[in-house]
């Protein structure tokens, strides 16, 4: 070897002698001159540490906090959010497709397939094979909008002026592990390095039984919202029922850390940092119940449109509430055609009807409360004889008053029993026009239930049956002659149980939706309305019950002997002292959506169960456009019965639940006051009863 090159290696090796050196002397530079700090651009120290190190492989995503969960009493699942992703990709067309045009529809083909196949991976989906032309067809025509495919000559290089990216929408909803893990293989895969998955968290409002309780515990609509940088974001709006509670809006959003590769794909994740958890709303609905009035009121309203040539139902509503604490156990509504459900009113809380004769028992028992009726007395209910004339026609009243049936003299137990017109207008023109406003104050008809339903009705009397233009003469012969018999005034099914189970608990007495609300684990008890306001005398109530204890028996003048039969024949159960109850049938005008009116007969029935020491109360109401003999004992009545001896078999079974099976077993106390959920409070109800008239008067 000449001198020469043996002069070059050696400067070549001792070069490279050099490097570690070099990076000795850098690393003692950083780690000990430098004290494990590096100066930033503005000056500030940057400190060098493993610990700093780990930290830039941390990543950190937002966790959407879930909308609460809704339960029945019994701690069933109503309405909860499930878990659930946005995937959107961002993927690049490759350099070998930009430089042939005729590679890249084939190529786009290819990825639209297996993106609509990674939508389908997993096996237990039904109908897949349909699932994936669906999905296919969809993507397809996203990505021919994102790069404007159409634009595009068929052959040649990429147009300079093209977008080469392509961002779009790949699908909402996904909550299915196979999928997600089917579309993560796609992300910076070899196959196609240029595409870039992002999962966004998301909700999805699950409804395990909407078929039974859409109308009371509500649903949610969601609204599509263009952002300003192109994308879309869902909003959702609880629109009825119990979805509409503020309580339920989702709260402050969680984060969550994970690891990222130097492809920025994530290989390990964190546990949620101030996880996301929404509140529990423990409604007082009971689900065995709440399907049990549903089937019923549903068997017999088709009943009609099946078998019934000319009888059946518009709409229909049953509810089932328990006296002692006013709680909602069931609540249906029906409604004839194909419209959704969603589209309808629910029935029990948003459609109004004039009752008819189930207020006779409201009636007689203020009558009694108040003085102005003697229990012993036999009142003559012959329209043909001189009392009917002197006491009735006498006022000058253009429309007749009526009994379906001839009843001669009838106690106010009898005037029950045999639903007489006559004899409830009797008794109803004992009560002065301050009498009869304080009735309607007391049993709450025209005012909100006090449950915060977006969509409820109120109804009420006439807008001028009060009026202080109106003599007190034309008042007695029109006003309170119809309100004695529920015309001239109208109201909710569920108004209707309200203003019962104020006879029999007492005036102040409000229905309850919501029993408890369990936040961060710690539940906080809805107590039911504590009443301090009047209550009726044992007397009055007892004596209101045996009468409609006595209106469910097979006296051939008993207007529910029709249900005592039926009920009979199918199930050989005596209803005469188990079931009490009161029958209603009116036929009144109605004003349609198009300003015409109509003729519409209402058949209800308000029953409770059991009779001697009354737990449960059913009302149901079945309106018919169809102008027939459509009467409550025959309609009306066998949805509500069946339903309340529903409530009795569900007793012999097992003891209702009064607490949820799913409390966490933390501390009960009170609803704090901060909490957005709005009870039920005070209908208004005054402290007087009759308006100032002594019990001992008439």
């Amino acid at each position: 070897m000449k001198s020469g090159e043996l002069l070059r290696i050696r400067v070549a090796f001792g070069s490279l002698g050099l490097v570690p050196v070099f990076l000795a002397g850098w690393l003692g530079w950083l780690q000990v001159v430098q004290a494990g700090t590096i100066d930033r651009r503005d000056g500030t120290p940057v400190p060098l540490s493993a610990a700093t190190a780990d930290r830039q492989g941390w990543r950190t995503e937002t966790i959407p906090a879930p909308r609460g969960t809704i339960v029945d009493r019994n701690g069933a699942t109503l309405a909860s959010d499930r878990a659930t992703y946005e995937v959107r990709t961002r993927v690049g067309a490759p350099r070998k497709v930009r430089n042939d045009l005729t590679l890249f529809r084939p190529w786009v083909a290819r990825l639209v397939n297996r993106l609509a196949l990674a939508l389908v991976a997993d096996s237990d989906m039904e109908g897949r094979d349909v699932l994936y032309e669906r999905h296919k067809k969809r993507l397809a025509s996203a990505a021919n909008r994102a790069w404007r495919i159409d634009e595009l000559p068929a052959s040649g290089a990429w147009p300079k002026s093209h977008r080469r990216t392509a961002d779009f929408l790949v699908a909402v909803g996904v909550d299915r592990l196979a999928v997600i893990h089917a579309l993560r293989a796609y992300d910076m895969s070899a196959e196609y390095p240029t595409l870039s998955m992002q999962f966004m968290h998301g909700f999805r409002r699950e409804y395990p039984y909407r078929d039974l309780t859409h109308g009371i515990v509500g649903h949610v609509n969601s609204f599509k919202t263009d952002l300003p940088s192109g994308g879309v974001k869902l909003e959702t709006i609880g629109v009825v029922g119990l979805e509409s509670f503020a309580v339920l809006e989702p709260q402050d959003s969680g984060r969550r850390r994970y690891l990222a590769d130097g492809l920025s794909r994530p290989y390990f994740a964190a546990l949620v940092e101030d996880a996301p958890e929404g509140a529990v709303l423990h409604s007082t609905l009971d689900l065995e119940l709440q399907r049990a009035a549903v089937r019923e009121l549903t068997a017999k309203c088709e009943e009609g449109l099946h078998n019934r040539k000319g009888k059946y139902a518009k709409w229909g509503a049953l509810t089932l509430v328990e006296i002692a604490t006013g709680d909602v156990l069931a609540a249906a509504s029906w409604h004839r055609g194909n419209a959704p459900a969603q589209a309808r009113p629910f029935a029990p809380y948003q459609n109004l009807f004039e009752p008819g004769s189930i207020v006779k028992p409201l009636v007689l028992g203020y009558a009694l409360e108040v003085g102005a009726l003697d229990w012993a007395q036999e009142y003559d209910c012959n329209p043909n004889h001189s009392t009917y004339r002197d006491v009735i026609r006498s006022l000058g009243r253009r429309k007749a008053v009526r009994d379906d049936h001839d009843c001669g003299l009838l106690t106010p137990h009898g005037i029950i029993v045999n639903s007489s017109n006559i004899g409830a207008a009797l008794v109803g023109l004992q009560l002065t026009r301050p009498q009869w406003q304080d009735y309607m104050l007391g049993y709450g008809i025209g005012q909100s239930l006090g449950l915060n339903l977006p969509g409820e009705s109120r109804g009420g009397n006439h807008h001028r049956s009060f009026a202080e233009e109106i003599k007190i003469r034309s008042f007695r012969a029109n006003s309170a002659i119809s309100f004695s018999f529920g015309y001239e005034m109208t109201a909710t099914v569920m108004q209707v149980a309200r203003a019962y189970v104020r006879m029999f608990r007492g005036l102040g007495a409000e229905l309850r939706l919501v029993k408890g609300l369990e936040l961060d684990g710690q539940m906080h008890d809805v107590p039911a309305k504590q009443d301090v306001s009047p209550s009726y005398r044992p007397e009055v109530i007892n004596a209101i019950r045996r009468a409609m204890s006595d209106v469910v028996s097979n006296d051939s003048h008993a207007t529910g002997r029709f249900v005592h039969q039926q009920i009979m024949k199918e199930s050989g159960v005596d209803l005469h002292g188990l079931v009490g109850g009161k029958t209603g049938t009116a036929v009144s005008p109605v004003r349609l959506l198009d300003g015409s009116r109509a003729t519409m007969r209402n058949a209800s029935f308000v029953g409770f169960l059991p009779a001697d020491n009354p737990r449960w109360l059913a009302v149901c109401v079945l309106q018919s456009d169809v102008v027939s003999r459509f009467y409550g004992g025959r309609y009306a009545a066998p949805p509500a019965v069946k339903l309340l001896l529903q409530c009795q078999k569900q007793m012999e079974r097992q003891p209702m639940h009064q607490a949820s099976q799913f409390r966490s077993g933390g501390q009960t106390r009170h609803a704090p006051s901060g909490v957005d959920l709005r009870l039920p409070g005070s209908s208004g109800w005054s402290a007087s009863v009759g308006a100032g008239v002594s019990r001992d008067t008439r």
